[in-house]
Parts: structure tokens; sequence; C-alpha cells
């Protein structure tokens, strides 16, 4: 078991092969003893979701679920959900909500937790970014999207048995996202110089060790073996208690994360690690034409390094590239003004993204 508590940051952490069958006793000596209340996804359920609910019969805990094949990371999917968990028959303030699934689920679980002043169990089923544990959720209206501040778990459960089970892209996602940091935190100290942007150089040194031991396990990583689930799991979790630290998502989201969301927007897939992985390439030749380091990583996990890789067209790239410096109001290395689409295709050939 690990604790992290600082600031906002108060996540009880348990991991580890067979974790999840110990639900109910952990929320039992967390003094948890509200009527509980599961949303997951149906895939998402039908992996982990029989567990939690023996698990949590058997310490006599009260519960409804709310299985939803719609679940994404929208306004109006966190607005759905709110006025679900308020319909449900029981004592209002005496519920706890389980969350199960990925990224947009967990997202959609901490928006209604904080809107409904709710405590939040997080059980992820793939490690495909680090919304496991961030106090933020990123939502989606439109073609754009916002990192709401919410809150963190109350507790986060990483089975490893059900983590090792996930599909592989998940796995290349997840390092993708993870490896976000080699671009964002130049950014981030980028923004400082000459931005006036609020800085924490603890929590930089942090970011960057975290990122050095997922790179020195890489390997382990791509064959998901006990390490490297470990790895990858914990390096997730540890980006949520580096936003409370600082206060900010800059400490692992950057340049490389505002290409992601164009791409996202433009090609209308969800693919934001992987898309990320290759923001990250692209950026980091940008800022000291390190790209090579980071394909290197990305291929020894066995990761998407190009557009092709991912079915992506050479021009989608290249528009992404022209209009990331407007996702968000963010100093990067794309500037004020961003590239120009004779630039954005140069950087896209040069690094070898198309």
């Amino acid at each position: 078991m690990s604790q992290f508590n600082y600031m906002n940051f108060s996540a009880n952490i348990r991991a580890g092969l067979g974790s999840l069958r110990n639900i109910g006793n952990e929320l039992k000596k967390m003094g948890i003893n509200d009527h509980i209340v599961i949303i997951s996804g149906e895939t998402s359920f039908s992996i982990a979701g029989n567990i939690v609910v023996t698990s949590l019969e058997h310490s006599e805990y009260t519960m409804d679920l709310i299985i939803d094949s719609q679940i994404r990371a929208t306004y109006e999917c966190a607005d759905r959900m709110i006025k679900k968990v308020k319909s449900i028959n029981t004592n209002f303030a005496g519920i706890s909500i389980i969350g199960i699934g990925g990224g947009s689920t967990l997202d959609i679980c901490k928006y209604v937790c904080h809107k409904l002043n709710l405590n939040f169990i997080a059980i992820p089923t793939l490690l495909s970014s680090d919304a496991i544990a961030t106090g933020y959720s990123v939502l989606w209206t439109g073609n754009k999207n916002d990192a709401i501040q919410t809150g963190t778990p109350a507790l986060i459960i990483g089975d490893y048995e059900i983590l090792k089970k996930q599909p592989v892209k998940y796995i290349h996602a997840g390092v993708g996202d993870m490896l976000s940091k080699i671009s964002a935190l130049y950014d981030w100290r980028l923004s400082f110089w000459l931005n006036n942007e609020g800085y924490n150089d603890f929590a930089m040194n942090v970011a960057k060790s975290t990122t050095e031991l997922l790179e020195k396990r890489i390997c382990d990583v791509g064959k998901m073996n006990y390490i490297g689930i470990e790895t990858l799991f914990l390096s997730e979790v540890t980006d949520g208690y580096l936003m409370q630290l600082s206060g900010t998502t800059r400490v692992a989201a950057g340049s490389e994360h505002l290409f992601a969301f164009a791409l996202e927007d433009i090609t209308g897939i969800s693919n934001h690690g992987s898309f990320c992985g290759l923001g990250t390439i692209m950026m980091a030749y940008l800022q000291s034409k390190k790209d090579k380091k980071v394909r290197n990583y990305l291929e020894s996990a066995g990761a998407p390094t190009n557009a092709k890789d991912l079915g992506i067209r050479p021009e989608h790239i290249i528009k992404a590239l022209t209009v990331a410096h407007k996702m968000r109001n963010w100093y990067t290395i794309l500037g004020i003004n961003g590239l120009s689409e004779g630039a954005a295709e140069r950087l896209a050939r040069y690094s070898q993204v198309i």
C-alpha cells in the first residue's frame, strides 16, 4: 500500500495481483459505509464488475449499478450521469461512487463526485492515460475541451491481474501519455521564463525522475510483465500527485497535448495517448532535436511512431500542427501564432511522423 497526502491530494492506493478482491474490506477500513453506486461501461464491467460486486456483497454493502455503453468524456455525458445518480432511490448524502473503466469513465466520475460532493473510488481497467489519479477531468464540448479541477479519488485500486489483460494498444497509449513529460516539462519551464507562468521546481524534478524510471523499464512495459504494469500504473498515479502539488496540468502536458487535442478533433478519433506519443516526437524535435530518443522509447514499448501506424492521413497531422496552439491558452514551443502549413509539413517529415 502506498499513500500520498499533500495539499488536496489524499488518495489511498492499493495495488498488486488480485487486490480488487478486497475492495469491500478496504472501504470498511476507511470508514466508508455508504450506499455504493457503480458507474461503468459494459466492457469494463464485464472485466472487473463481478469481482467488485462479490466483494461488496460479502462486506454487506448495498449498491446500484449504472452500466452505460455510451460513456464519453463530454459535458453532455457528465450531466446525464449526474441525473442518473440523483434519480437513485436512496439517501442521497450517503452515496459513494465506484468508477470502473478507462480515462473517460474515471473523468466523468470525478466530475460527478465533485458536483455532488461524494466519495469516489477509482478502479482502472486500462492504463491508457493519467486520468486515474489526477484532480482534473478533461471534458469536451464541440471541438473544445476543458481541464476542470475536480478532486482526486479517496481510493485507487490497481489490480495487476486485470491490468495485465488489457489490449496492448492501451499500454501503447499510456506510454505515449507518460513520455509526454519529455516535451511538456520543457514547455512549462519555457512558459515560466518567457510568460511569467507559475512553476514548481520540486514537482518538475519528481516528474523528471518518474519519467527516467519509465524509460529504464520501457521494455518491461512493452512486455506487460509485473514490473512493467506496476511501473506504468504508478507513473500514471504519480501524475495526479504532481498536478495537485504544482496546481497545474502543465507538469504533465504541453505542446504535444495541444497537438493531440487538435488531432482528436480533426479526425474524430479518440486515441489520446498515442497521439501524444506522436506529438512528443515532433515537439522534442522543435525543442532540442531529441526526437530520436522519444522514438526509440516508443519503439521499445512497441508503440506507434508515425501516422501510418495509427491509420492517420498526413494532411491531418499537418492541419493539427497548424491549429494546436489554439487548443488551450498555454505558452509552449509552438509560440503565440503557431506553425504555418509549410513549417508543419517540414516538422512532420523531418521527425518522420509522416
